[in-house]
């Protein structure tokens, strides 16, 4: 980049993240189908697809880290809003990936979940991956409406998972389900509530 970032540059490089935004969608229902059906594969799925996305988001990344290095554009309004959206954007995959984890150990182990925590874990495995095929319109589109329905429903589902941890904790022992699906479901909850802040982060990196 010769000159600063342009805003309707900046537009731009968004649209061009959307197929990425994408990978963390299709991450989210692999991850879905490891946790409900034992799949392996499906976990290998994710590692795929989480290594497609790094390799897709580095040259978004140089090209930020070249233009801040030029004299004058260091306090670039959009160059620094486009580092802060893909750092988020990272962040926010990084913790998609992490899911394995619990999800893995789930398998291993053979724990059982309570049907009320069952069901609560893929009800947000699907309002996630709503609000990230929102994120792509709003890539799109700068819809304000729509970025205020992202920041009010991620919010409210952040601290439903806060909430939900800390009422788990509280019955942990009258909670039916093996003993091993209990930090596991914790664990889970730690890691959605991480993957909404950062979505939040995303959106508000936009304004």
């Amino acid at each position: 980049m010769n000159e600063a970032m342009t805003e309707k540059a900046f537009r731009d490089r968004l649209q061009a993240l959307c197929p990425l935004v994408d990978q963390g969608r299709l991450m989210l229902g692999a991850a879905r189908h490891a946790f409900n059906r034992h799949s392996r594969a499906e976990l290998e799925e994710m590692a795929r697809l989480r290594e497609e996305f790094t390799l897709d988001l580095d040259p978004f990344f140089l090209e930020v880290e070249a233009g801040l290095k030029k004299g004058g554009e260091a306090d670039n309004l959009y160059l620094t809003k486009l580092q802060a959206v893909l750092s988020h954007l990272e962040l926010m995959i990084d913790n998609i990936g992490r899911l394995a984890d619990p999800i893995r150990q789930k398998s291993s182990q053979g724990a059982i979940f309570a049907d009320k925590a069952f069901f609560h874990v893929n009800d947000l495995f699907s309002q996630q991956m709503g609000l990230l095929r929102a994120l792509v319109d709003i890539f799109k589109t700068d819809d304000a409406s729509l970025k205020a329905y992202v920041l009010n429903e991620g919010q409210s589902l952040k601290e439903s998972c806060f909430q939900d941890a800390a009422e788990h904790s509280a019955r942990i022992l009258d909670s039916p389900g093996h003993p091993e699906s209990w930090s596991l479901y914790l664990h889970l909850l730690d890691l959605f509530r991480e993957i909404f802040a950062q979505l939040l982060n995303i959106v508000k990196s936009l304004d």
